[in-house]
């Protein structure tokens, strides 16, 4: 790429320093320069606010090796401190891109909707990794950052750091998406996975959460709520529409037996919790519930914490995209993708 005209440097500010953020500051750190020398992408992270362990920002930047050592550390920040929280940090920091990781309640969308309303009413492009904002309130808030020229993305909230949203815009371009099934959660695959080697549900769940694979809530994986607010996400995006959550169908794993899924193998079909979007006369049909699927399908050789979705065009037939759907480094490559569409000047 041409270096005749220096790159614009992108400030950002993330809101949340979890695993996301942390895994995205080790790969910013990791390839500084490559991203500036290949990709024309110049940064800096000016600040960093938590409601636990308070806010530091520096209008010029922070340094990443600090910000790595503050990874391993679980300790309150003790460099360039602010007495602000994270809307007043996002309304009065100089940052012109607020990546949002904030903990918060789904089925709310707070505090990150707030935050995403502040970024855009102070003019400042939002990268997303919460399912909340685009879940309940993509249209208002694509309204909003269209008012202020932003953008409002959000890579890394359906199959973490897989990029779906990018696939669409440039590998599928030029093809009408007219449906798509898709495992769009890692934790009930890796359960099912474990039923069919002979454990029990119970079994496979207590498996689950010892390897940290389990939300706070547990029945947002295994009730399928996290799926359905993925699927919702997706809905809204590609297909322009406002759906809720109580649009779509749900039914989780929950009732699944051991003798379902060995039932089910001897006849040839793996059972796999599928969220699917139909295109009927301009209405969408939207559903999450587990089926056994036959061998020949795609989406039953996707195997442990993998995520994967077959889009179905009209040029193509059916795509079939699989990555992971976990991950600190994979979920903070998603924000990185998010952050170099942005660095293109495309905002949507």
């Amino acid at each position: 790429m041409s270096n005749s005209f220096p790159p614009k440097k992108h400030l950002i500010g993330l809101v949340g320093f979890g695993t996301v953020a942390r895994g995205l500051c080790q790969i910013l750190s990791e390839k500084r320069a490559y991203l500036l020398k290949e990709l024309h992408f110049d940064f800096e992270i000016v600040a960093v606010t938590t409601r636990s362990r308070g806010t530091m920002y520096h209008p010029s930047g922070l340094s990443l090796s600090t910000l790595m050592a503050c990874a391993e550390s679980k300790t309150p920040f003790t460099e360039h401190l602010k007495a602000w929280n994270s809307e007043t940090m996002i309304r009065k920091s100089n940052a012109t891109i607020i990546v949002e990781l904030a903990d918060s309640i789904l089925t709310t969308g707070e505090p990150a909707l707030s935050h995403c309303r502040a970024a855009f009413e102070t003019g400042k492009h939002v990268v997303s990794g919460n399912k909340g904002p685009a879940a309940l309130a993509y249209s208002e808030l694509r309204a909003l950052a269209d008012q202020k020229g932003c953008a409002f993305l959000n890579e890394a909230t359906v199959l973490s750091g897989t990029p779906v949203f990018s696939f669409i815009r440039t590998a599928l371009a030029g093809n009408k998406i007219l449906g798509l099934r898709g495992i769009l959660n890692g934790t009930t695959n890796y359960m099912l996975r474990e039923m069919e080697a002979g454990i029990s549900y119970k079994l496979a769940l207590e498996k689950a959460d010892s390897q940290g694979f389990l939300e706070a809530d547990k029945m947002a994986d295994v009730g399928g709520f996290d799926a359905q607010a993925k699927l919702a996400i997706l809905a809204n995006i590609l297909f322009n529409q406002s759906l809720n959550l109580d649009d779509i169908k749900r039914k989780g794993i929950t009732e699944l037996s051991e003798l379902d899924i060995q039932t089910a193998l001897r006849e040839g079909k793996r059972w796999k919790l599928v969220a699917s979007l139909t295109l009927k006369k301009n209405q969408i049909l939207a559903e999450v519930k587990p089926e056994a699927l036959p061998f020949s399908d795609p989406l039953s050789q996707v195997s442990g914490t993998l995520n994967a979705i077959t889009f179905s065009t009209d040029l193509l037939g059916d795509v079939t995209l699989t990555g992971p759907g976990a991950g600190s480094v994979e979920t903070g490559y998603g924000i990185l993708s998010d952050l170099l569409t942005i660095n293109t000047g495309v905002l949507t």
